[in-house]
């Protein structure tokens, strides 16, 4: 599909228009079904009444019961239209919410991800990866916790030591494909969301499952044989006693008594086993929905299919259809359900010791389908993540894939980054300014004066190369690099807990970088305004030291500099690029352009940002 900013509104106006078209038809149509449901409840009762109260005629009693039977047949034709609406009306909210995306609103985006910001990860924290106003705030259209925490670990790709091109380039063909059909994308995440409310991890009932060994106290089809015969003798017994053919209620009595010591043995033996899937049945249905989905979706995209064959298990490896074993598991769930009500627990399991029969089952489900659970559910994660890199495609689509550069048997070119027009994903098109930037090798200093874009460039760099390993387009007309790890060290704060400075904090930053650098793996590293927390020329002697110990040919970086003198000393080095922003000054104020421009800067604004404040 040929998608530009504007043929892209277009269609999202479209797509508005008839969402809305077919809510306005549903909601009219029930609220017409709810008008003819009362009309035919009270028409059913009418004749009852009249058959009972003043004439009883059988044609009477005969209209009562049709309009009754009608009106059920009209009750369950209704609950598939509300179920339509409720459908559609999670529709329209993610429309909107892809909209939002479109014009960067993030105030119309619920999740941010921010459970998973780390400030003492090696890049996340420094690049807006996760919490309000991210990349996965932006991005992420997941409805499972598995499709969160992997689209979390597709972010964190560069630290996979496992990463390859061939396994990025099938990601970015399989979001290809998902972005040819958007409007697909929005109805698998409104299956989910309908019968969806938290995304927390099962971690609980996975472990339990996970655990296909029989049970200290396992209940076998025996025990069950055993347990149905006393519960038969108990109602027997109570039955022939109460209808006074023979008493037995001293039999009845007795079978009651062991039915209760029972329950209360195996009460705490089994009450972590329904702890772990208290409350699981609607996140079993959402599972089994989406499941269902992904089976019977048309796919072409290796990685696709290859999701698509293990859940759909036609070979029957893996115990069956994922949606299959769901919904069986869904259906168990809903019986242990049952049992969480005080005045229920108590009846089923006096008269029929019911948590025996549900732990049967449960566990005779593990044992078939516990140890395929996990996979499914993590193909399900990896589908969901990348429906959510495809919302690159959708913000930018005149922005391009990422192209790789092979680096086997090539370590002069091990490290290697070269974009055109690229700009930063997290600010809105009509704000950005793109540059123009190539780093074959060595370090680039970017001088500037304060506020002049040096730090956005830096993590314009970083966040971009973040997508390009994710397996989506990058917010630039073209990029091309190597696979490398990422390090950086931009927001440094001091730690009063843990007794370090921010000259210190800093220095445990570069530190990891350059212990990393002496591993020989390909490296991006991205240094904010090198200690700016000390003197200047120990500024100056510390800046040149850790540059002269990140010059590698597998590293490439970009440091950030106020320190006109460190550029001078690094003038001669042949592996240093120079870069720099400027600004224009007029009696209007100061004008930053955010260009880009080869060479080193030597102006500064410290003193007139000062007077703008009134400092003078």
């Amino acid at each position: 599909m040929t998608l530009n900013v504007e043929n892209r509104d277009q269609m999202f106006s479209d797509r508005e228009n008839e969402l809305k078209s077919v809510l306005d038809l549903l909601s009219r149509r029930s609220f017409r079904l709810s008008t003819v449901r009362m009309l035919l409840f009270l028409a059913s009762v009418s004749f009852l009444i009249l058959y009972f109260a003043v004439y009883r005629h059988v044609g009477l009693i005969i209209a009562g019961v049709a309009l009754l039977i009608a009106l059920l047949a009209v009750v369950a034709y209704h609950i598939g239209i509300k179920n339509r609406l409720s459908y559609n009306r999670h529709l329209q909210i993610i429309h909107g919410e892809y909209s939002a995306r479109t014009a960067h609103m993030f105030d119309k985006l619920k999740d941010d991800g921010k459970e998973f910001v780390n400030a003492d990860h090696d890049y996340s924290s420094d690049l807006d990866l996760f919490g309000p106003g991210s990349l996965f705030h932006l991005m992420n259209i997941s409805e499972t916790y598995f499709g969160r925490k992997k689209l979390k670990e597709l972010f964190l790709a560069s630290t996979d030591p496992e990463l390859s091109v061939s396994s990025i380039l099938e990601r970015q063909e399989a979001v290809s494909e998902l972005f040819e059909d958007p409007w697909s994308l929005q109805k698998f995440q409104a299956k989910g969301r309908m019968s969806f409310r938290h995304k927390h991890s099962p971690k609980a009932f996975l472990e339990y499952a996970a655990d296909r060994e029989p049970a200290e106290h396992e209940i076998k089809p025996f025990h069950l044989f055993l347990y149905a015969l006393l519960s038969l003798t108990l109602l027997a017994s109570l039955l022939l006693s109460v209808l006074s053919i023979v008493n037995l209620y001293i039999v009845a009595f007795s079978a009651l008594i062991v039915q209760l010591i029972l329950t209360a043995i195996h009460y705490n033996r089994f009450k972590y086993t329904f702890e772990t899937t208290e409350g699981l049945h609607r996140e079993l249905y959402m599972y089994k929905s989406l499941f269902e989905w992904i089976e019977q979706a048309d796919v072409k995209s290796a990685l696709l299919k290859d999701i698509q064959s293990v859940v759909a298990d036609r070979e029957n490896t893996h115990g069956g259809k994922a949606s299959e074993q769901l919904a069986r598991l869904h259906v168990i769930s809903l019986f242990i359900q049952a049992r969480n009500q005080p005045l229920l627990f108590l009846i089923l399991n006096t008269f029929f010791l019911y948590d025996m029969y549900c732990i049967f089952f449960l566990r005779k489900w593990i044992k078939r389908s516990g140890i395929s659970l996990p996979v499914h559910l993590e193909l399900l994660g990896l589908w969901e993540a990348l429906g959510s890199l495809t919302m690159m495609r959708i913000i930018y689509p005149e922005c391009s894939y990422p192209v790789f550069r092979e680096t086997e048997g090539n370590t002069d070119h091990s490290a290697y980054f070269s974009s055109t027009a690229m700009g930063h994903p997290l600010i809105p098109v009509k704000r950005q300014v793109r540059n123009d930037f190539i780093l074959p090798s060595g370090i680039a200093l970017i001088t500037g004066s304060n506020m002049s874009g040096k730090t956005t460039l830096l993590r314009t760099v970083g966040i971009n190369a973040v997508l390009a390993y994710a397996g989506t387009i990058c917010c630039a007309d073209y990029l091309e690099l190597t696979v490398m790890g990422i390090g950086s060290s931009m927001r440094i704060a001091d730690n009063l807990e843990a007794g370090l400075s921010t000259f210190y904090a800093e220095l445990l930053r570069i530190e990891r970088i350059v212990r990393k650098s002496k591993t020989n793996a390909p490296l991006l590293f991205l240094i904010d305004e090198i200690f700016r927390g000390t003197n200047s020329k120990d500024r100056t002697d510390g800046a040149q030291l850790v540059i002269e110990n990140l010059l590698r040919p597998w590293v490439i970086g970009m440091m950030s500099t106020h320190d006109y003198q460190l550029c001078e000393v690094m003038k001669e080095e042949e592996n240093i690029h120079f870069y720099y922003f400027s600004e224009k000054y007029d009696e209007e104020g100061i004008h930053f352009d955010y260009r880009l421009s080869p060479g080193i800067s030597t102006a500064a604004n410290a003193r007139y940002l000062m007077k703008m404040v009134g400092i003078e």
